[in-house]
């Protein structure tokens, strides 16, 4: 019998399924934004090794069922030849969800395509990176939160910052939320944020959480064990501002 390194496989974006020699195939692309010959790509896949059909996920990715263990390596080549990105489970930083921000939508105040864009390459927090437990963070264009800001580990969105006098755009910031089985509001900051300090903020949190959490600690225990004013310490910010 071979032996199978299932979590080598999840990062791969190849989840176990069910169904004994079954995997589910996790993808994802920057933004959300599947293009069409991405779509026609894992059509003609799911044709050939899967079952026909695909299930969008919450975290706005596409999943691929029913890929048998023997055809996982051809199913991951064709997927990096479409440019497509693996998805990832296990205890790894998970896809960043965004909406559309004010790209198209008319509620939108910020560019969320921008900070994801800055979020991945500029401080290096993609997809797939190694740390204690689960990660997720969400960015909303606006206060309506389409993408749930408040229950991941960081949540930003954008606001307008009525207390200056040219009302300018910020963003604000939920730490500490998460769902699953025993869900938890993130808390939120009493500051409407630049773009830089947003960005600072976040690579500090996830350094923070990197260095001092145990395995299968969510941010949300770890701030509760650390005690919120030294966590705010670790991570620079002063809630007295």
């Amino acid at each position: 019998m071979e032996t199978i390194d299932y979590d080598a496989l999840k990062k791969r974006g190849f989840l176990r399924q069910k169904q004994d020699g079954f995997f589910v195939l996790r993808l994802k692309m920057p933004h959300a934004v599947f293009k069409k010959e991405h779509l026609d790509g894992i059509v003609k896949i799911t044709g050939d090794y899967g079952k026909g059909f695909v299930h969008t996920t919450t975290r706005q990715g596409i999943e691929i069922p029913f890929i048998r263990f023997a055809d996982i390596d051809e199913v991951g080549k064709r997927v990096k030849s479409l440019g497509i990105e693996p998805g990832t489970s296990g205890p790894r930083m998970r896809t960043t969800t965004c909406c559309p921000g004010n790209n198209w939508c008319k509620s939108g105040l910020v560019d969320t395509f921008s900070i994801y864009d800055k979020i991945e390459n500029k401080l290096g927090l993609r997809c797939g990176m190694d740390l204690p437990h689960k990660f997720k963070i969400a960015i909303s264009g606006c206060p309506n939160g389409c993408t749930r800001p408040q229950v991941s580990e960081v949540g930003i969105h954008g606001q307008v910052d009525l207390a200056s006098s040219e009302k300018r755009i910020g963003f604000t910031i939920y730490l500490g939320g998460c769902s699953g089985r025993t869900p938890r509001t993130g808390f939120k900051l009493d500051k409407i944020f630049t773009e830089s300090e947003i960005l600072s903020l976040i690579e500090k949190v996830v350094g923070f959480y990197k260095t001092r959490a145990k395995p299968k600690q969510r941010l949300a225990l770890l701030i509760e064990e650390f005690g919120r004013d030294k966590f705010f310490k670790e991570v620079g910010y002063d809630s007295n501002l």
